[in-house]
């Protein structure tokens, strides 16, 4: 008679400690890009012309700066060092990352991108005004190499979160927008105290890395929890029962544990059961970064000449809202959690996701200046309706996004299956923010 029993029970999350550590881990994926791109002031004075007599550094206005090759390249430079490596490693993690341990990817990735910001920390208090070309380059490479590591640690992390309750997953992409409002805000109160962009970027890249430094220190203590090892499970070991009448299962009840192989997984079959959610998240995101920022930033106050027109719309209105309502977005999927997976939850989040198009020409109709229009007019001209354009469009695109990343998942068996459809989420996430990059510049000739 076979009397050996697998119990699976899962213990708790006291405190919800492994929640708040996931959230505080989805707060660092990002932090280090949000802080990158929020410094602009400071990377044209990195790259300003030397026999120049103006002070960029004392100064948080650029305005009637004539700006050379470099800092005219500067962003779209920076967008391809960061998409094309962050996308190709989410795809080969997608594909691969099931083959590997999990835990030596997320520690040796997060400590690779803490030591390159700690270069990037320094760099803000040398002067390379004599090397401005070689310091060109080598940031650039650097943020290659920061963007490899931290889509291993990103696809790694959302990988691990597959293997959790859904409210895990949904803590990740919730901190994650909540890293964006930190960033945002931030430059908003350094822009209110008036420092200059060089101090402003010393202390952005320093907070960067105290993030990233505690996201390190905190995944290595909740790797410890009971809770934890229970989902994560890389061992796949479960715990066997031995029974009285079964003196076979002796030396199992003394050790423990029994282990169970890995199952094969395999990528197509996870792939066409979550199709429709990943067609979504690409279309989510292909929008997104479609208009954001390449043609919200060109949208105009309606108050020029006042300090809210002039230097405080476009951080509030474009950056912080946007942030703001992503993040509001993201936290109301993991309460709501509607439409429910399924086939029919599926196909509603998907018509949403296409409907978002409309956002395209919703954003070209607003009050961008006549001089920088080529074939459209100027439809919405006040900054309220501008601003309600914004919240629908940051809303959506966290709540949306957060239900296909942790739907998808649901749809799958096994943990081994789950954790490869949360990676291929994140491959499709990834391919749809390089589409939308690169599919920008498309829709800003259509203002």
């Amino acid at each position: 008679m076979k009397t050996d029993k697998i119990v699976d029970v899962a213990p708790d999350d006291p405190k919800n400690f492994v929640y708040i550590i996931f959230y505080w881990l989805g707060i660092g994926t990002l932090l280090p890009w949000n802080f990158f791109i929020s410094v602009s002031e400071y990377w044209k004075y990195k790259f300003r012309t030397v026999n120049e007599t103006y002070d960029a550094a004392m100064d948080n206005s650029t305005s009637g700066m004539v700006l050379n090759d470099f800092q005219m390249s500067w962003s779209s430079h920076l967008a391809v060092a960061s998409m094309v490596p962050n996308v190709t490693m989410l795809l080969l993690n997608a594909m691969f990352g099931h083959r590997f341990r999990t835990q030596p990817r997320l520690l040796v990735s997060l400590i690779f991108v803490i030591v390159l910001f700690i270069v990037t920390v320094t760099m803000t208090r040398i002067d390379t005004d004599s090397w401005q070309e070689t310091f060109y380059y080598g940031t650039l490479v650097s943020v290659v190499i920061i963007n490899i590591n931290a889509a291993i640690f990103q696809g790694g992390l959302l990988g691990v979160a597959g293997k959790f309750p859904p409210k895990y997953m949904g803590g990740v992409f919730s901190g994650q927008a909540l890293g964006g409002i930190f960033a945002s805000g931030t430059n908003i109160v350094l822009l209110a105290l008036g420092a200059n962009v060089v101090d402003a970027a010393f202390y952005d890249f320093l907070i960067a890395v105290i993030f990233l430094g505690t996201a390190l220190a905190t995944y290595m203590m909740v790797t410890r929890s009971e809770f934890f090892q229970h989902f994560a499970d890389e061992n796949s070991a479960k715990t066997v029962m031995k029974l009285p009448e079964d003196g076979k299962l002796l030396s199992e009840v003394e050790t423990g544990v029994a282990i169970v192989h890995p199952k094969s997984v395999n990528l197509w079959s996870v792939f066409v059961q979550i199709l429709f959610y990943a067609i979504a998240v690409f279309s989510i995101f292909t929008v997104t970064l479609g208009c954001f920022p390449s043609i919200t930033v060109l949208v105009e106050s309606s108050y020029q000449g006042t300090s809210w027109g002039d230097t405080y719309f476009i951080p509030v209105a474009c950056f912080l809202l946007f942030n703001v309502g992503d993040f509001l977005g993201r936290t109301a999927a993991e309460f709501l959690k509607w439409p429910k997976p399924g086939r029919i939850g599926m196909i509603i989040v998907l018509l949403i996701a296409l409907a978002r198009f409309a956002f395209i020409p919703l954003f070209i109709f607003c009050n961008i200046n006549d001089s920088n229009r080529q074939v459209s007019m100027t439809v919405f001209g006040s900054d309220l309706a501008y601003m309600l354009i914004m919240s629908l469009f940051s809303m959506s695109n966290g709540y949306l996004a957060s239900i296909c990343m942790i739907s998808a998942p649901q749809l799958l068996k096994t943990p081994e299956e789950q954790q490869t459809a949360a990676s291929l989420m994140v491959a499709l996430l990834g391919l749809g923010l390089g589409c939308g990059s690169f599919v920008s510049n498309f829709f800003v000739k259509l203002v």
